[in-house]
């Protein structure tokens, strides 16, 4: 699927691929000229009212960018004029939160599964199922 062949016949969406290639080159024009530790360390969100928005993905990452990127602003420039500042946002990247289960059989129902697994010996593999199931503990 080729974007750029929907973006011809879709202004917006013409629009969002130009705008998402120029800060696409603003972030290769900062990685090569940051150390090479630093490159994964970050990406550039967006340009906003003169100011560019550079995200970092810890806060260690966004003390060395607020220290390097005042230096840079002439390359930048040269990228887009309309660059005056530089603002470092963190956003650390997502950790989804462990699943806990809380689901437990009561005695009966162990009870019910084994006889259950008891009564299953045509079918082998239902009555295993079943079989280990039954041996779960609370």
């Amino acid at each position: 699927m080729n974007l750029n062949q929907f973006g011809k016949k879709n202004a917006q969406l013409n629009q969002l691929l130009q705008q998402s290639a120029h800060w696409q080159r603003l972030s290769n024009c900062l990685k090569q000229e940051l150390p090479a530790s630093m490159r994964t360390q970050f990406n550039v969100a967006c340009v906003r009212t003169g100011c560019l928005v550079v995200i970092a993905q810890n806060s260690m990452a966004a003390s060395r960018l607020r220290m390097v990127l005042p230096a840079l602003l002439p390359q930048l420039r040269q990228i887009d004029a309309s660059i005056e500042t530089v603002k470092v946002k963190v956003q650390p990247a997502e950790s989804k939160p462990e699943a806990v289960k809380h689901a437990s059989l009561s005695p009966v129902a162990r009870d019910t599964l084994a006889r259950s697994a008891e009564a299953l010996t045509h079918h082998p593999e239902l009555a295993a199922a079943l079989r280990r199931l039954s041996e779960k503990g609370n």
